[in-house]
Order: structure tokens, then sequence, then C-alpha cells
């Protein structure tokens, strides 16, 4: 049986009352707490029975990932354009839905609006599913009248968002995959080429270049004193991380990533892209542009290109222009700033917007192919300079064997 969690205050006292309670349903749920506890309900939400989830889902856990929701929003358009009443949209979304944790959202959802909340209001309870750009667009949609057509945007915003995410990891996939394959193949020379090529050498007794010493004094470290390497790495990931996760630190990281020859463009076109795509989608769904703004600076990743949205609000907020405000920043390409000063112009904002989103992904693409292009040799020449290193610090005492045998 369900359990939920309520917050709420007592008929008699008034004093405020919160806990958790076992029922078929939120309304039925709330029927009890006034009946048996004479408690009057303000919230109530389900709670997720996580070590029941644990047991039947695998080692990292279950949780609800950007595909699962397009592919039910999609879904929840479809319904809606074929004007089935809401309750029936989400009783049919909820029998459809594979993933536990979303079909459990969408039944309280389901719960909520029978009980007379509105469908944003619904969405809007479950944050760690339904981001503030999903609430409220479909708040927009509910306030116009046209949440059919809204939700088709959204799942086409999504579907976009998915496939572009995936182009990027499907290409980082192969430097990564070389990077790590260098690193154990090294590792591997260390702890077990070098050590035996170590014994032939000091039972010859001979004399190593300063190079071949260096190699294996490496190669000693490692297995002595593996255990500083690995607390050094753990260190250094940690102390990252928290220097990362600082303001300060973010800030400093997000400006030199910019300025990056190679990766700072394609991090520079992925934030615009985003920008354009979600203020885009944002307007044409009826959300007002102060609104627009705020939640699309919200889901940019960089923080100086956040900071310029954020000066951007402000300046919109006091009758000023969207595109001179962007231009002020120095930070976005001026074809974004001519394409947004030309839809303000000419009162088509949210197609150009689009525009800009389009090219960008499209460049997005092109500048990920092209640094692939470019990694893949670099990692030949990189894998192939290593090793040869490596072999070379041991072959050459050996050829010297070689010379004095004969």
């Amino acid at each position: 049986m369900p359990v939920y969690r309520y917050k709420g205050y007592d008929a008699a006292t008034g004093a405020n009352r919160k806990g958790s309670v076992e029922a078929d349903s939120a309304k039925s749920a709330r029927t009890r707490l006034k009946q048996r506890e004479k408690i009057i309900v303000s919230e109530i939400t389900e709670e997720v029975a996580l070590e029941k989830m644990k047991k039947k889902k695998s080692f990292f856990g279950q949780k609800v990932s950007t595909q699962d929701i397009a592919i039910m929003t999609r879904q929840f358009a479809t319904l809606q354009a074929a004007h089935l009443p809401l309750d029936e949209t989400l009783k049919a979304l909820t029998s459809q839905v594979e993933n536990e944790l979303l079909r459990n959202a969408l039944n309280n959802v389901k719960e909520q609006i029978s009980e007379g909340k509105s469908l944003h209001e619904a969405v809007g309870s479950f944050p760690s599913i339904f981001d503030r750009l999903y609430v409220n667009m479909v708040k927009a949609g509910e306030s116009s009248g046209t949440l059919g057509l809204v939700l088709q945007r959204v799942a086409d915003f999504i579907e976009n968002t998915v496939k572009v995410r995936g182009q990027i990891q499907g290409a980082m996939m192969y430097p990564v995959v070389m990077i790590a394959a260098m690193g154990l193949i090294t590792a591997f020379m260390f702890v077990s080429v070098v050590p035996k090529m170590q014994k032939i050498f000091v039972s010859l007794k001979v004399k190593l270049p300063w190079y071949t010493e260096l190699l294996i004094s490496i190669s000693e470290f490692m297995q002595t004193r593996w255990y500083i390497i690995i607390a050094g790495g753990i260190f250094a990931i940690w102390y990252g991380r928290r220097w990362y996760q600082s303001p300060a630190g973010r800030r400093k990281f997000d400006e030199k990533i910019l300025k990056l020859p190679i990766f700072g463009p394609i991090v520079m076109r992925t934030n615009v892209s985003a920008f354009t795509k979600t203020l885009s989608t944002l307007l044409a769904s009826g959300v007002p542009i102060l609104g627009a703004i705020e939640i699309t600076r919200n889901i940019i990743g960089n923080t100086l290109i956040a900071e310029a949205l954020d000066a951007a609000k402000t300046a919109v907020q006091e009758g000023q222009s969207l595109g001179v405000s962007i231009e002020k920043s120095n930070l976005f390409p001026p074809l974004v700033t001519y394409m947004i000063m030309t839809g303000e112009k000419t009162g088509q904002l949210e197609e150009m917007l689009q525009h800009v989103a389009v090219a960008y992904d499209a460049e997005v693409e092109r500048k990920v192919e092209a640094l692939i292009g470019l990694i893949e040799p670099a990692m030949i020449i990189m894998m192939t300079c290593g090793g040869g290193a490596i072999l070379g610090a041991l072959m050459v005492p050996m050829l010297s064997i070689m010379n004095q045998m004969r």
C-alpha cells in the first residue's frame, strides 16, 4: 500500500501537524486523516518505497531519465491532441509508462488533479522529475488553452536535447577509451615489463643511462608506493570537485574553458544553442519574456553566460532591448546578437532564435566531428611516442649488452 507524507493542522487546536500515513490513494489518505485524526491536510505527496525499488532495479538504482520524460511527453501531447479528457489521459499514461518512479509520479499527479489542483501545480510537486522549464511551459499551455500544442513543443525540445547530448557523448567516447587504454598499457609496462628488465640489468651489472634509471625509479615507486598514487589521485579528485563547486572556482573554470582554442568554441556554441532553443520554446508557448529569460538562465551550464543573462533580464526589465543587452556582454557571437535584434524589430523573435539554435546545433556537431578527427591521430601519436620512449629506454642497455657479448 502506498505511503503518503502530509502537512496540515489540527482541526480542534489549529496546531501544525505532519507525518506519514498508508492509504490506497491521496484522496483516501486525506479522508482517513480528517475522520480519524481530525487533521485538515494542506499538502500531501506519495513517498516511493526506496528499499523495494533497490531490490527490483540495478545496483545504481532507478531514476527518471530525460529519454523517459521525452517519450512520456510525446504520448501526453498525442492524447491531448485527440481531445481526451485530462484525467483519462493521465490514467492512460500511468498504464503505459515503464519507469516505476515516473509512473508513481503520474499517478500522484492524477490524484492531485482530481482534488482540484492544476496540472502545472501537480507536476511542480516533483521537481526532481519535472524541472522549472517543464512546469512553466505546462502552466503557459493551461493559461492559453493550448496544452496539446505546448506539450508537442516540449516533446520536440526534450527529444532534440537528448539527440544533441547523445551525439556529443558518442563523439567523446573514442578519446576517453583511448586515454584509458593508454593509461592501462603504460601502467602494465611499469609494473610488469620494467621490473623484469631491471633484474636482467642488475644480474649483468650493466651501466644504465639516466633515462633508463629514471624509468626504473618510476617503476619502483609505482610498485612500492602505489598507495601514495591512489591517495594522491583521490585527494586531487576531492579537492578538484570542492574547488569546482565553489562559486569562485566554478566561475574561474568556466572563464578558462571558454578561452581554450578548441574546446572553448564548442562549449560556447553548445550554451548558445541551449539558450536560444530554450528561450524560443518558452516564448512560443506564451511564457512572458522576463520569466523565459530567468528559466533559461537556470539551465545554462556556464557561469559567465548565466551572468550575462542576469544582466539582460535586468536590462529588459528596465525597458531596454534584449539584443543590445546581450551584445554588451561581449560573450555571444555577433550572429546571435544580430538575429535577436532582427527578431525584436520584426516581431519574429521566436523564429529567429529557433534558426540560431538549429544553426548552432549543426555547427557543434561539425566541430565535435572535426575535434575527433584531430584527437584520433593525436592519441595514436601520443601512444606511439610514450610506448616508444619506454621501449627505447629499455632497449638501449640491451643493445649495449649485445655489443659487449660480441
